[in-house]
């Protein structure tokens, strides 16, 4: 198809509707792709928005639309409500590319011709196969490089921004989160960088006409609509109330406002942190200080109204039970896991506990949550004889699930688990962690993603290999947040819910990005040879049941190790570790739950 410039008008945000046009900015894709409708001529913004354009290529299509092109409309729908969906580099992001490239168009018929080609490109590539989030959709597209370079010199804009701009630290709730104030900010992409690089839960900005927006990071599950109300007292006009953005996003009135930052602070009894305070705890720390805590929203919104309807509503122990034994309750998922455990290290890396781990937490799985020995593969090297746990035999146990369990389909889980050593290394851009499995110090010289595994890809891995729709990432390993990235750590809460068969993909990690992983110490065992994290994931599941009705949901047993780890670690090696807990599919429009359910 091709879209015909006689059909769109391209109008300022403020100007009245076009007679005879139907205004783009009224029908998200959603709801277009839902209801059909047809109109002559669509009337845009000047600068339309990804979801405003995805409707207009829709909307002017004459050929049937094949249905792998939904899943755009749902990203579509993500990228309007504020969230971070993409899990490629930021600069080859949908959104990021699609920005970069309306910001560069002003004339209607150049602007015209490029949402033409970059919606038929990625259309092209999603009905050949492509995963959505996960697809460099332009990495190779001649017409589109210019835009990720200018997406690469944005972040330097950006980090120009920070330094002119202000950092507080809001107190929401029982949270306190950092906010970054960018006053006119020289970067288009300041809420990408700021959020993905910089774990800024909240943004206010001052934009080049003056309006003020204050918005948050929806995947931190943090609204800021409580504070219009404030503001608008305080100000001339009253504040946009955030209505269409889910509460994740106020601004000032556009016919003016007499606030400043300092107005806007005080307004929210935010604080500016003193350099001393910021520069005395190690950036990666400070980082995992802000968002491992767990937001609770203020008094005017309960928790459990800032995330309704992501997992439906929780289960009575009664109900659990009937939907146990329905024969397509959660029992009719087949259960599959990768066990790993490497304990036979070179000198001066040697670990003792991983191959134990690895083995009780395979034992537990057999007897007490009924997963086929067949189903499970466990690969520990202090077995010459068997499969060894090299990143070569992980990644080729991943690439040959398939061919393994060939009856294996979407309604299955599976649990990846991994003991052993973990870093992280010093990018060209940026840092990033690695799973450090059999083999990895012994050939320095050899590539590093040849000897070890890159943490925030194990995802991206799983997926291409592994069908099932329930997914568990655990990572008993040093650094192992870096499996998170910042992302901030996902509330938690023990009910098995009503949407339980909705995919769900979570990580549970020994610890964050800046700590190490502790074992049991050999000559006084307090653990029972196991590392500090894995005894008591072990008991968790044996335990940690804590409603009794007889599931161990992901959330409680992440509750479990994130309770008792700590204390323990600081109590026998005088060290910090904290287990981190997040769920990837927050972003989808309805998210599940990875299970263990006893056997009958």
């Amino acid at each position: 198809m091709s879209l015909d410039p006689a059909r769109l008008v391209f109008t300022g945000p403020d100007a009245p509707p076009v007679p005879g046009a139907t205004r783009v900015r009224e029908l998200t894709s959603l709801q277009w792709w839902q209801a059909r409708p047809r109109a002559e001529r669509y009337q845009l913004d000047a600068f339309p928005t990804f979801d405003e354009g995805w409707v207009t290529w829709l909307a002017c299509s004459s050929e049937p639309l094949p249905p792998e092109l939904e899943a755009l409309c749902h990203y579509a729908e993500d990228v309007r409500q504020g969230r971070l969906v993409d899990r490629v580099e930021p600069e080859q992001a949908l959104q990021a590319i699609w920005l970069a490239m309306v910001q560069e168009q002003r004339e209607p018929a150049q602007l015209t011709s490029s949402i033409d080609a970059f919606f038929a490109h990625v259309c092209a590539q999603l009905q050949a196969g492509a995963p959505l989030a996960t697809t460099r959709f332009f990495a190779d597209a001649p017409r589109f490089q210019r835009y990720i370079a200018a997406l690469a010199d944005d972040l330097r804009l950006y980090r120009e921004d920070v330094a002119r701009g202000q950092q507080w630290r809001l107190t929401v709730g029982p949270r306190s989160v950092k906010l970054l104030a960018l006053d006119r900010p020289a970067s288009t992409q300041f809420k990408l960088w700021a959020r993905r690089s910089d774990g800024c839960a909240l943004l206010l900005v001052r934009q080049s006409d003056g309006l003020l927006v204050l918005s948050a990071d929806p995947s931190a599950k943090l609204k800021v609509d409580w504070a219009a109300p404030v503001l608008s007292r305080l100000d001339v006009h009253p504040w946009y109330a955030g209505e269409r953005h889910n509460g994740t996003l106020i601004a000032s009135s556009r016919e003016g406002t007499r606030l400043g930052f300092d107005d806007v602070r005080r307004a929210l009894k935010a604080r500016v942190p003193t350099a001393r305070a910021w520069l005395a705890v190690p950036v990666v720390v400070a980082v995992a200080a802000l968002t491992a805590a767990i937001f609770r929203p203020p008094a005017q919104h309960p928790p459990e109204a800032a995330v309704s309807g992501a997992k439906g509503e929780p289960l009575q122990r009664a109900e659990v039970l009937e939907l146990l034994g329905r024969p397509d309750g959660p029992r009719s998922f087949e259960s599959y896991a990768l066990i790993a455990g490497v304990c036979g290290y070179p000198e001066g890396h040697a670990l003792t506990a991983p191959c134990r781990d690895a083995r009780a937490v395979r034992a537990l799985l057999v007897s007490r949550f009924g997963y086929r020995p067949e189903n499970v593969t466990l690969l520990v090297d202090d077995d010459p004889s068997g499969p060894q746990p090299d990143a070569p035999g992980l990644k080729l146990a991943v690439e040959r699930f398939r061919e393994r369990h060939p009856q294996a389909d979407a309604n299955s889980s599976f649990l990846f688990y991994y003991s052993g050593h973990g870093g992280y290394e010093k990018g060209a851009r940026r840092d990033y962690g690695v799973l450090q499995p059999a083999g990895y110090f012994e050939h320095p010289e050899a590539p590093v993603m040849s000897r070890g595994w890159d943490m925030e890809r194990l995802f991206d891995d799983l997926r291409k290999g592994v069908p099932s729709k329930h997914v568990m990432v655990v990572l008993d390993a040093c650094y192992s947040g870096w499996a998170v990235g910042a992302k901030g750590d996902a509330s938690l809460s023990p009910a098995l819910r009503t949407r339980w068969a909705e995919r769900a993909e979570v990580v549970l990690t020994a610890g964050t990005r800046g700590q190490r992983a502790w074992e049991d110490d050999a000559e006084a065992p307090r653990w029972e040879g196991h590392s500090a994290f894995t005894a008591f994931l072990l008991q968790g599941l044996a335990e940690g049941d804590q409603n009794g009705d007889g599931v161990v949901t992901d959330e409680e047993l992440a509750a479990w190790v994130k309770q008792r780890v700590p204390p323990a670690v600081r109590d026998e090696k005088r060290a910090d570790q904290t287990p981190q807990f997040f769920r990837l599919d927050e972003t989808l429009p309805k998210s599940g739950q990875f299970l263990f359910v006893r056997s009958p």
